[in-house]
């Protein structure tokens, strides 16, 4: 039997219905993917580029001919989570339900990564990044750098596209005296 992501993390859950009913489902439109990385992604030559949810390939597949790609797929046996792959580069449309896997898949791209991680998230998972968790980051020297919203009518809904960067310096730190702690 397969090992697949469990999608569910709420007794109705809409995605995983249409995911069960449709095992070809198309998560990411692949001009989409292509877009995002030809104008949104640092890639340099001979970059290794490492896709951890590959899916249907619609960003490995449409990764230049001059970087050194990689992909994981767990409906393909290779399993993310439990490699250690080191990259300079990570990106993927990432299972982001439950947003507890999402994190785990932060986790481990922050630990793999040298430079750049790129996620296509769905704008409700930047709930995922807590006042802790940007803490967690900020301590292993990753921040988010930018994000570009982008818009699949297919979802009924609003995408973000977001760029963590690794580095000494910060760009985005949480300040607790000007936020508060929840």
């Amino acid at each position: 039997m397969d090992k697949v992501w469990d999608y569910k993390s709420k007794p109705v859950d809409n995605l995983a219905t249409q995911v069960a009913k449709n095992k070809d489902i198309v998560m990411t439109d692949p001009l989409m993917a292509k877009l995002l990385i030809d104008k949104y992604t640092l890639l340099k030559k001979g970059d290794v580029v490492v896709d951890p949810a590959k899916g249907t390939g619609a960003f490995y597949d449409n990764l230049p001919c001059f970087v050194k790609k990689c992909f994981f797929e767990i409906n393909e046996g290779k399993d993310y989570l439990t490699s250690n792959q080191p990259c300079d580069i990570t990106l993927s449309n990432p299972p982001f339900v439950p947003r507890k896997l999402f994190w785990q898949f932060q986790q481990k791209a922050m630990a793999t990564t040298k430079r750049e991680i790129y996620w296509l998230i769905n704008i409700a998972s930047l709930n995922v990044f807590t006042c802790n968790r940007i803490e967690e980051m900020n301590s292993k020297k990753w921040y988010i750098n930018s994000f570009v919203v982008v818009q699949d009518k297919r979802w009924f809904g609003r995408y973000v596209w977001v760029r963590f960067t690794h580095k000494d310096k910060e760009v985005f730190k949480y300040n607790k005296e000007m936020f508060g702690k929840p």
